[in-house]
């Protein structure tokens, strides 16, 4: 009966000593979601700087062509930003997230009026979705300077919708062909 029970003592000894093993081996994950948000960023930042290279060149609204050129400016600007910080925190961005993105076929097979109703809402939509993950970024993210940088580019992006907006308003009429 001893030996019974010295067996189950040992058993759960050892099954309880492969628990905590198992446990301490399995590291935490690492931050992903950093990365992750670095990488949409900068798709994002790619997007805009050649869709304002083509407002630049295409819009027929002087407005649309001045927004196209601050979206190059701002979001190159921000490019350069976000390259500095990855490096700066060791994250590894594919190249697929830093290299020129081919151009909008939807914005490229545009032309006049349609173009500027394409780009606008293209922008708009764009810019909504960028607010919202900034924001979230700068609320929840694990990573303090990529949530600072988060925070930094928040306000520029905000002006960069509520000028969409604007435009969005006052080119309503236009109708994408």
């Amino acid at each position: 009966m001893k030996f019974s029970f010295m067996k189950k003592i040992t058993a759960i000894v050892f099954i309880a000593g492969m628990a905590i093993c198992t446990v301490k081996a399995q590291a935490p994950d690492p931050d992903t979601t950093a990365r992750h948000f670095l990488i949409m960023a900068s798709i994002g930042n790619l997007q805009d700087v050649g869709a304002g290279k083509l407002a630049v060149k295409m819009a027929t609204q002087a407005d649309i062509k001045s927004l196209g050129q601050m979206m190059i400016a701002d979001h190159s600007d921000g490019e350069q930003k976000l390259l500095q910080l990855a490096k700066l925190r060791g994250i590894q961005l594919p190249s697929a997230a830093t290299d020129t993105p081919p151009p909008d076929l939807n914005l490229s097979k545009a032309s006049g009026d349609g173009f500027d109703r394409k780009y606008i809402h293209s922008m708009a939509s764009g810019h909504r979705n960028t607010v919202t993950m900034f924001q979230t970024y700068a609320i929840n993210g694990k990573d303090p300077q990529v949530r600072a940088f988060a925070q930094q580019m928040l306000p520029t992006l905000k002006e960069h919708l509520a000028a969409v907006k604007a435009l969005d308003e006052k080119y309503k009429y236009l109708t994408a062909k």
